[in-house]
């Protein structure tokens, strides 16, 4: 079979093939907790020859689609069909409807068959309220001219998060257990060879002289049990409308997994843990405080609680931060005018402060703050990624044409240091 025959479906779907298999391949990539990524030999060969790949089959479907166009134009009629002319079409030649070519477009197809899929980064919550009537109501149209139904306009997406500021890590248990320090006494000491007898003055070359002892340290710990958390919600909706709206389908799964993304955020810094239950940063005994003062400016008041966790011996890595305060901080000047922070801002400045990673999430009160050591203090763990599942077998839903989607994720917090995190207040 010569590529000419070969159907163009066939070759559509050996190119998502070749894309599935390079989303693989990139999944395997090592990342550093830097973030630089490590890559086998074996690893950059095999991903290459798949893009490779998936180049050629795409410009063999766009050359498959030119020829299309041609074969379509050398076949057409010469003169208009008998359709045509009957319906009086001022072009003289047969038109289909707007639903036909609705109905028959690859985009509709691709729609009407889309699964859920468990990726999406917008900032907002979610509510499990039920969708049964969005498509109802009176709509008064013109008798001639047409109408633009403008849809649904998505929110936009944002990237930061607070796990974004862990490493990826996961776990394949139901429940996690540690310990955690509560108390460090640290005697260390320059140590004599031989001793007196009283085991600190110099040697003095008798019988009674001792070897030189070290002194000991106290380091305390106290067993942890942190549990893998699901975070989830529902939503109800009749089957109609995701049949009639394919894009509704795509806005619905976007929703529901942000509104888990979003608890996740509230959860990791203000959850009071109760067994089941994550015990959010706020929470965890331990976790230092920093009150700041009026004088202070906000980068100022930053730095300073910046300073707590470094005297506990600790890299400061991140700053968790309300959208209003980071706004503030980063239209904070200096006695010139200039700007302090946002110091690229034609360009877009780095979202640094302090050399700190910053994520500006609603989850944070304007009054307060967050530093600490994201990965070394604390260590967030996957258990089940964010999946959305869909089903008509709950309770009346068959009955009464309804589906209902659930969106979840399973996670674990780990705080190991907990003095290795500063919640500031805002003076």
């Amino acid at each position: 079979m010569t590529t000419e025959t070969i159907p163009l479906k066939t070759l559509t779907a050996e190119l998502a093939a070749r894309q599935t298999e390079a989303r693989r391949i990139s999944d395997t990539f090592q990342v550093d907790e830097k973030g630089r990524f490590t890559i086998s030999t074996e690893q950059n060969n095999s991903y290459r020859k798949v893009i490779q790949e998936a180049q050629e089959l795409k410009a063999l479907i766009d050359a498959r689609k030119a020829a299309d166009d041609i074969d379509s134009f050398l076949q057409a009629p010469e003169s208009p069909s008998a359709a045509g002319q009957f319906y009086g079409s001022p072009q003289g030649t047969e038109v289909k409807s707007l639903g036909d070519l609705f109905v028959e477009s690859d985009g509709y197809e691709r729609a009407r068959d889309r699964r859920f899929e468990g990726d999406a980064a917008i900032r907002a919550s979610m509510e499990g309220k039920s969708i049964w009537a969005l498509s109802a109501g009176q709509v008064t149209h013109n008798t001639f001219g047409g109408a633009q139904n403008l849809g649904i306009t998505d929110m936009a997406r944002r990237k930061s998060r607070i796990r974004d500021l862990f490493p990826k890590a996961t776990t394949k248990a139901a429940v996690l257990y540690g310990v955690r320090e509560v108390g460090w006494t640290n005697n260390a000491a320059q140590v004599r060879q031989r001793t007196a007898a009283d085991g600190s003055s110099p040697a003095a070359g008798l019988p009674s002289d001792q070897w030189g002892r070290a002194p000991e340290s106290r380091l305390d710990f106290v067993p942890v049990m942190y549990p893998v958390a699901e975070i989830a919600h529902v939503l109800h909706a009749h089957k109609n409308i995701l049949s009639d709206e394919p894009r509704l389908k795509t806005f619905i799964n976007t929703r529901m997994v942000e509104g888990v993304k979003y608890r996740e955020d509230f959860d990791l810094l203000h959850s009071t843990g109760d067994g089941e239950k994550l015990t959010g940063l706020f929470n965890v005994p331990g976790v230092q405080e920093y009150a700041a003062v009026a004088s202070d400016k906000r980068s100022v008041q930053v730095r300073r609680a910046i300073t707590k966790g470094v005297l506990a011996e600790y890299e400061m890595s991140g700053l968790v931060i309300s959208p209003n305060l980071w706004e503030e901080l980063e239209l904070e000047t200096d006695d010139t005018g200039a700007f302090r922070i946002a110091v690229q801002v034609a360009v877009g400045a780095e979202k640094k402060v302090w050399r700190l990673g910053v994520v500006d999430t609603t989850a944070m009160a304007d009054e307060q703050f967050l530093v600490g050591a994201f990965g070394n203090g604390a260590q967030l763990y996957d258990r089940e990624a964010v999946s959305v599942t869909v089903s008509s077998e709950n309770g009346l839903n068959f009955e009464n044409g309804l589906i209902s989607i659930r969106a979840d994720e399973r996670v674990a917090l780990e705080v190991a240091r907990p003095e290795s995190f500063v919640v500031g207040t805002w003076a």
